[in-house]
């Protein structure tokens, strides 16, 4: 990699984890599209890989606040999500998949920021399920599925859950992406090139909590994954 590449990585990686620090979700989303210009084969492997290091802290300290019962629900749709993202990582294009991922992201964000709150049921957060994992294994992007599906949760509720959900699916995920050798030694490499901004991410995301978590916590993890979304499409032009 160039310096200016390097430059690129660490500073998007830093202001993704922040986010995914302090929201439970956002690394992908923020890092993803910079990253994918500086090399493809972030995506989804890497970033995947990495954003469960992020999901940990929440997992750890705020346990107690998870929804068990929606995570039940959530992974009873991982197996389908799974098995239906392989089958069209191997079968459609990247740029056909971005925009696909990007495009209900954005539509979906949209739609909760508009005021439309769809009612949390246990069909819904198996819906959440099934498109987090497809949205993780074709895209590296779990996060936004599961703000729609688990939308009228409390902050600290959301990263529990969120990050307990998403670290399975990461875990799956990877499994699969190694079975189908979609991740291999490049992916190995990059994946090391983003664990300092990481780090870095996880301190500064300690300062920015205790703000996020104040009454505009749910209308800003909605704008995260809008900009995510909208930077996806964006992204294949």
């Amino acid at each position: 990699m160039t310096t200016t590449q390097l430059i690129i990585v660490l500073g998007f990686t830093t202001v993704g984890a922040t986010i995914q620090g302090s929201t439970g979700i956002g690394f992908t989303l923020i890092a993803g599209p910079a990253l994918v210009a500086v090399d493809p084969g972030f995506i989804p492997g890497p970033l995947l890989v990495v954003a469960q290091a992020v999901s940990i802290r929440h997992i750890v300290v705020e346990h107690d606040m998870a929804d068990r019962g929606a995570l039940r629900h959530a992974l009873v749709g991982l197996p389908f999500g799974l098995v239906g993202g392989l089958v069209v990582l191997e079968l459609v294009s990247d740029t056909t998949l971005a925009l696909l991922v990007g495009a209900l992201t954005a539509l979906s964000s949209v739609m909760l920021l508009a005021g439309l709150h769809p009612t949390r049921t246990s069909r819904t957060e198996l819906a959440g399920g099934v498109a987090c994992t497809f949205a993780a294994v074709t895209a590296g992007l779990p996060g936004p599925p599961l703000i729609v599906a688990f939308n009228d949760m409390k902050p600290a509720a959301m990263r529990a859950t969120t990050s307990m959900f998403v670290l399975v699916v990461g875990t799956v995920g990877f499994a699969g992406l190694l079975i189908t050798s979609n991740f291999g030694r490049h992916e190995l490499e990059l994946l090391a090139w983003l664990v300092p901004g990481v780090a870095l991410g996880l301190v500064s995301a300690r300062w920015v909590r205790p703000v996020i978590d104040r009454r505009w916590f749910r209308p800003a993890v909605l704008v995260v994954a809008l900009l995510g979304g909208l930077a996806l499409i964006v992204g294949q032009f």
